[in-house]
């Protein structure tokens, strides 16, 4: 490259300026004017000539001096003949002339001899020499200055005086070396002090899990105590030769290394050292920095440190030192504290040292190529190897009563005697509902303190640092560490204008940054840190505390209206509770009191949450009776007639291990993190060529070292890691306004990739509620022709069981409960009468007419294992009881007795399904005038044994208004759509018909088997025919060369081919999964994110655990957002899944467009440097604040706010930022970039007006770079590189199919246009204040007037430049301004029509052709 430049510059074989001109030939020496006579001492001032004779008369008090001037005393004149020698130390006594005001013009200039042709000039202007005389570096009409020199005339030419020396043995040195060797001695002795008290501190670590295992405790007076526990007893960890445990990149995920320190006196003497240390590096910096610019010692640059050369010298020996320092300690900063402490025994320790394994989630694969796999492969190893991935937390142990516990991640951990390490605990109280109901007395106050004290008060506190201290957090980072040090080199290299406004950017960003996350955390907290006052039973007596003193076994009253602050279940009366803001679902929950039988009881499982409540929901309403089989007498005495016992406290709660989960997130890698590393390497990489052309090209020395560190700052852009984040920023934003809401942002870009849509139905798909659609009798095992609409013409006992067999609530006059019993008891006409305080009785409800009675004695709430539910009811006029077993029609089917079910019962049920009817089943027993108690005491299996089928139930589920378009454009934008619900296989494949899902006229094969072990019996759902081999049907391919048939599995289906391994080769072909448990679904999306990124949206409840196992989640509920999933939308539309993806690719498209912007930045900054460090050239420095401000990043900012475009595209944006596509653009631009600005040199070099007045920077201080800008060449690489900079944000503008066409992001249209104005009206127009701003076209006002522009005076520092002007003629300035709008023009070329456009698209396909395509195919 540089012998490109250098045949560019000149034909002759040497690159020297001004050596030939356009033709080739020698290039004569130009006149210099302007230029400043020297000193004439004479021996008299007689001797001197006309022009410079000193005043012939000096004023009364005043006398003539040796320096040519008046002064009232000679004694403190300095005679600058003298050069700053004594009177006695020079040959002969000469007095000054005085300064000559006028200037010279020097004919011929030749900067090797330009001292000598001055004087010869002066000499002349003075009469000295005959102004006929030829110049004669001998002889210039004085003789040269000398110390013993007796001539009647010399030059005041005085010698230079040397530069001062720094002896590095001054007091200041000698300080600093004993500072630091202070330093290093305290620190070998600290850590030899430090390593003898250790030795044997490997043996005293101990490990615990976070997930402990459960070991029966002793028996507490009136329930089983059962402590979890971890330690090395219960964790099987390999140890290590001597007992020792080994470090923490050796342990499993989820196992805690523990380590106890206790406070050193000298540890913390040595601490408080550091952290001097630490702001000493930084404040030797600003002292080196301000003695540049003499702010030190009065003003005098370099009064500290010397001269120039020193001063460097130092800068750069401190610089590398004080940031091995800072990386040091920003890489230590959790550990620091503890290394300065003495480590010991867990029991003995002020502060135990957490250490665990931090995993890391890649939420994409399969987008790596050969290199980011080398680098990952690399990086792993460096993980391994140094244990990169282990995070440290210093915890505070204290004492409560007689247990020393610490606290981490909001979990206490209690030391054990018996292991001598920390153990988190908890209590199971039973695991069924009479073992749970024995726990109804309480706790006693001593038992209390006791759980508490192990397992804590029941309130999470979370910290909020003030907002300095959480900026400091912010700052002491690597990414801060890299700006900061590079804004050292800024300000030292008297770029300080530029630094000031990058820290201006950079501190506004990160305070921004800070106050985003100090507002999220307040939100948080606000969230966790709840608290209230409860009665609680204590001592056998009901008192008032707070709920932070609750523990497991309290039993605590409910009312109306509180929030639970706790996981309970409920021993007493019924509680109607809004869980919307644990679980999303919308519809209060109906929590019935636990049954005297030995039911199994277990907290997460779905049979169980009919008794359950949990912590952050609230209570709308309470109903009591006394517990199952009791008086209720006590209610009368003050009872409390709802009554909870207290299962778990704290972040044993469901909702505390949401918080948990809020403020301890898992950390996830999306595929552009990945390869956002390998692009800094290589981006460093480059930065590493330009700092050694650098230093190659400005000659070696300490100058080219800031050359060079400066051309590497600007390849590594600082907010080169900003511009990813901001496309998230700006999608969430307008997510926000479409009632999106995402607490995630990293999840945005991963919205951008999705590729397989996962749906709920019912709520989602479909409307909220089911509309009755009527009621199919079957009796004698036949059933009825049609449908009864009205039930009150059904038969008695069906009336009552439609009336009883649900689990709804009145709630002041709303019916509250499943959507589809609440519908269903709404046609039945009867209504909820108020309780009788009857042990007996459940519910009592009333027929329309008020004529029947009846009573619901047993219920058995639904349960998603076993798809049904079941009620015993008396009716009060005849005392029968009757029971009542409702579910899905396989399930009651099954359930009935064989002779009672028709024959087509099946097929009947399944036609309505085809219907698209929601099907449910009843089945009836009548047990006769059976005593209640010995109906209370029969269990579920016996009541429904023997029950006949009585009727069908139908419902109708109607598509939502938009759901139907959501899902067509859901697949124009290449996005799989898959249906995952509880309801039948039959009503599911309808919906999917009627949406689009599934095409039309495709044929479905549905697979069912009764059980997970049974085999699966394929079907053809129209046909009802049985289909032995579904294969052929998988091979028979349409135009698309998809098959033509599509798969629907029921639950126990879906299980089974889990369970064989068959599912992967299915699934890309199975549409429907039916009759999904919430575990189901959660498989169902793992199984999916497998192959592809996968979204998931349904309306919380049941679904609210696949939300949160998928890609992307997003919750059709006015929940609140951060405890439901990732994303919620309160539209419950799935039109909101359509905006996700839009914004999402909108997003990524950005974030790569900011990106690419900053990277074309570093790029062409590079080169501008490096073509101007040939040159020996600097641009202006308004140029470098134009450039590093209002084209960095105004314009990065306005790239960002393209508009998202109005529809999903047939692709989605590449996350790939070493893509083909993502490197074609950037380097393309870039060699476009690079030929137009040769180009541009090649035409400035090919001006006969130009040649031999180049720039000759012989007689320039190379360190003085803003005098390096006043010349031809600097000025074409400014404008030139200008447009290039201002035009990069036009070219990552197009929007390409993801964002709406380039003309509607306003305020970059606004930005890039004036912009563009400016630097075309400062390329074009004449010499102006406005161009010598930037100091182009311009030049010393008498030289531009001169060359016959008539400028007023031009207000601008003295031209460095030989001709005192670089006013490019009119033709080349519009020449110059054409190749830039052509570079322009064929940059915006390139980008549109071959990285996006057609050519583009034609090497991608032919690529594919190949070699292959190597992404997976999807039929939509």
């Amino acid at each position: 490259m540089i012998n490109l430049l250098c045949g560019l510059k000149y034909s002759a074989p040497t690159c020297v300026a001004n050596s030939v001109d356009a033709a080739g030939n020698t290039c004569p020496l130009v006149d210099r004017s302007g230029l400043s006579c020297p000193v004439l001492c004479v021996r008299d001032f007689s001797n001197c000539p006309d022009a410079l004779q000193p005043p012939s008369k000096c004023a009364a008090d005043e006398q003539l001096c040796d320096d040519g001037a008046c002064h009232r005393s000679c004694d403190a004149v300095e005679n600058p003949c003298l050069c700053g020698l004594a009177a006695a130390d020079v040959g002969a006594t000469y007095k000054s002339c005085p300064v000559y005001a006028g200037t010279v013009t020097v004919q011929h200039y030749d900067p090797s001899v330009k001292q000598e042709q001055i004087e010869f000039a002066c000499a002349q202007e003075w009469g000295l020499v005959s102004s006929n005389a030829t110049f004669d570096r001998s002889d210039t009409g004085a003789a040269v200055w000398a110390a013993n020199e007796t001539a009647s005339a010399m030059w005041g030419d005085c010698p230079l005086a040397q530069d001062p020396e720094l002896t590095f043995t001054e007091s200041f040195c000698l300080a600093f070396y004993g500072i630091i060797g202070a330093e290093v001695v305290l620190y070998l002795l600290w850590h030899v002090y430090k390593s003898i008290r250790e030795r044997h501190a490997a043996r005293m670590r101990r490990v615990c899990s976070q997930s402990p295992t459960t070991a029966a405790g002793e028996q507490p007076l009136m329930e089983k105590d059962a402590k979890v526990q971890s330690g090395t007893s219960s964790i099987d960890i390999p140890m290590s030769i001597g007992g020792s445990v080994p470090p923490a990149s050796r342990l499993p995920s989820g196992v805690l290394l523990l380590r106890g320190f206790k406070n050193d006196v000298a540890g913390t003497l040595m601490y408080c050292l550091t952290l001097l240390s630490t702001a000493g590096w930084i404040v030797l910096l600003a002292v080196i920095v301000s003695d540049y610019y003499g702010t030190v010692r009065g003003g005098v640059a370099y009064g500290l440190l010397a001269n120039s050369n020193t001063s460097m010298a130092v800068f750069i020996f401190v610089w590398h030192l004080a940031a091995v320092w800072l990386i040091a300690m920003v890489a230590a900063k959790r550990r620091l504290r503890n290394y300065f402490r003495i480590e010991c025994a867990l029991p003995m320790a002020n502060v135990v040292q957490v250490e665990e394994r931090e995993d890391e989630v890649i939420m994409t694969q399969g987008n790596q190529n050969r290199l980011t796999e080398l680098v990952s492969s690399v990086r792993d190893a460096a993980v391994r190897r140094f244990g990169l991935d282990i995070v440290a937390e210093s915890c505070a142990a204290r004492l409560a009563g007689r247990h020393r516990y610490f606290e981490y991640r909001c979990t206490r951990y209690v030391l054990s005697d018996k292991t001598g390490s920390f153990e988190c605990h908890s209590f199971v109280l039973g695991d069924t509902h009479r073992s749970l109901l024995e726990c109804r007395d309480g706790l006693s106050t001593a038992e209390a303190q006791e759980r508490q004290a192990r397992i804590g008060e029941n309130f999470i506190g979370v910290f909020v640092p003030s907002f300095p201290v959480g900026l400091m957090q912010e700052l002491f980072s690597f990414f801060y560490l890299y700006q900061l040090m590079t804004m050292w080199v800024w300000f030292y290299f008297n770029y300080y204008k530029m630094a000031l406004v990058q820290m201006g950017v950079i501190l506004i960003s990160a305070n921004i940054k800070v106050f985003i996350r100090l507002r999220s955390e307040r939100r948080i907290k606000g969230l966790a840190e709840r608290r209230n006052r409860c009665r609680v039973r204590r001592d056998g007596a009901w008192v008032e505390l707070d709920t932070a003193e609750l523990a497991p076994g309290d039993v605590v009253a409910v009312e109306a209206g509180m929030e639970v602050m706790c996981d309970g279940c409920v021993l007493q009366g019924e509680v109607v509770a809004d869980e919307s803001s644990l679980t999303g679902e919308a519809m209060p929950v109906r929590k019935l009191p636990l049954k005297r039988d030995d039911i199994a009881y277990d907290p997460q499982s779905s049979s169980s949450k009919a008794y359950s409540v949990y912590s952050g929901t609230r209570v709308l309403q309470c109903t009591g009776t006394a517990y199952a089989g009791a008086a209720g007498a006590g209610i009368e005495g003050g009872e409390p007639q709802t009554q909870v016992l207290v299962l778990r406290t704290r972040t044993g709660t469901d909702k505390g291990k949401l918080i948990q989960r809020i403020l301890f997130p898992t950390r996830y890698s999306f595929v552009l993190d990945e390869q956002l590393r390998v692009a800094i390497l290589i981006l460093l990489a480059y930065g590493g060529v330009g700092f050694s052309l650098s230093i190659w090209l400005m000659g070696h020395d300490l100058t080219s070292w800031l050359y060079g560190t400066f051309v590497l700052s600007q390849t590594l852009p600082p907010l080169l890691p900003a511009a990813l984040v901001i496309g998230q920023s700006v999608a969430a934003d307008r997510l926000r306004r479409q009632h999106i809401y995402c607490v995630d942002l990293p999840r945005i870009l991963c919205a951008a990739k999705v590729r397989v849509f996962l749906f709920d139905k019912t709520g989602t798909l479909t409307k909220e509620g089911l509309e009755y659609y009527g009621v199919q009798q079957i009796a004698a095992g036949q059933i009825a022709g049609e449908q009864q609409q009205d039930m009150q013409q059904l038969p008695a006992h069906l009336q009552i069981g439609f009336a009883a067999c649900h689990a709804v609530a009145d709630l002041d006059g709303q019916l509250i409960g499943n959507p589809v019993d609440v519908e269903q008891f709404r046609q039945t006409g009867w209504r909820i009468q108020a309780r009788r305080g009857d042990a007996h009785s459940l519910d009592t409800l009333t027929s329309p007419d008020g004529r029947t009675t009846a009573h619901v004695v047993r219920r058995f709430e639904f349960e998603h294992a076993r798809q049904s539910m079941a009620v015993a009811v008396q009716d009060a006029g005849t005392g029968h009881v009757h029971v009542f077993v409702k579910g899905s029609f396989e399930r009651i089917g099954q359930l009935a007795r064989g002779g009672s079910v028709p024959a087509d019962y099946d097929a009947t049920a399944a036609a309505w399904a085809r219907r698209g009817c929601y099907v449910l089943a009843l089945a009836h027993r009548d047990l006769g005038a059976a005593d209640l108690g010995d109906v209370g005491r029969m269990t579920r299996a016996q009541l429904e044994a023997g029950c006949d089928l009585a009727s069908l139930l139908l419902f109708r589920n109607n598509l939502k208004e938009d759901t139907a378009q959501a899902i067509a454009e859901l697949r124009r934008g290449d996005t799989r759509t898959v249906m995952v619900t509880g309801d039948t296989a039959m009503t599911a494949v309808y919906v999917a018909r009627e949406c689009g899902m599934v095409p039309e006229n495709s044929r479905v094969l549905l697979g069912e088997s009764k059980t997970p072990a049974d085999e699966i019996q394929w079907t053809d759902v129209d046909t009802r025919e049985p289909v032995a081999d579904i294969q052929p049907y998988l091979t028979e391919l349409g135009s698309d060369g998809f098959p033509t048939t599509e798969l629907a599995v029921g639950g126990a289906a879906f299980e089974r081919l889990c369970a064989t391994g068959e599912i992967g080769a299915l699934l890309p072909s199975i549409r429907v999964f039916a009759r999904m448990t919430p575990g189901g679904k959660v498989e169902c999306a793992k199984w999916h994110m497998r192959y592809a990124v996968t979204a998931m949206c349904g309306d919380g409840g049941n679904d609210t655990g696949a939300l949160r196992a998928a890609h992307v989640g997003l919750a059709l509920s006015d929940a609140e957002a951060s405890i439901v999933s990732p994303f919620s939308s309160s539209r419950r539309s799935i039109g909101a899944c359509v905006a996700l993806l839009r914004e999402g690719r909108s997003g990524l498209a950005t974030s790569f467009s900011a990106f690419k912007f900053l990277v074309n930045y570093a790029t062409t900054m590079s080169m501008l440097e490096i073509v101007q460090f040939y040159f020996s050239v600097i641009v202006p420095q308004a140029v470098w604040i134009m450039v590093d401000s209002i084209i960095s990043v105004g314009l990065l900012l306005a790239v960002t706010q393209a508009r998202t475009a109005r529809r999903l595209a047939a692709s989605r944006p590449t996350a790939r930022l070493l893509g083909a596509h993502t490197l074609a653009s950037i380097w393309g631009q870039t060699a476009i970039n690079y030929a137009f600005l040769y180009g541009a040199m090649a035409l400035l070099f090919a001006q006969g007006w130009f040649r031999c007045h180049e720039f000759d920077s012989r007689d320039i201080d190379t360190s003085l770079w803003w005098l390096l800008g006043d010349n031809y060449e600097a000025e074409v690489i400014s404008i030139v590189c200008l447009f290039q900079f201002i035009n990069a944000a036009g070219v990552y503008n197009y929007g390409y199919r993801y964002r709406r066409a380039w003309a509607t992001n306003y305020l970059l249209v606004l930005v890039y246009a004036a912009c563009l104005a400016v630097v075309s009206a400062v390329t074009l127009a004449d010499p102006n204040r406005f161009g010598c701003l930037f100091r182009i076209n311009c030049g010393n006002t008498p030289t531009v007037r001169a060359l016959g522009y008539g400028a007023a005076s031009l207000d601008v520092s003295d031209y460095n430049s030989p001709i005192g002007h670089n006013v490019l003629p009119r033709r080349f300035r519009w020449t110059l301004w054409g190749l830039c709008v052509a570079n322009i023009a064929v940059c915006l070329a390139y980008e549109k029509l071959v990285v996006l456009g057609p050519v583009g698209r034609r090497v991608k396909a032919w690529w594919a052709a190949r070699h292959g395509d190597r992404k997976l195919r999807l039929k939509l």
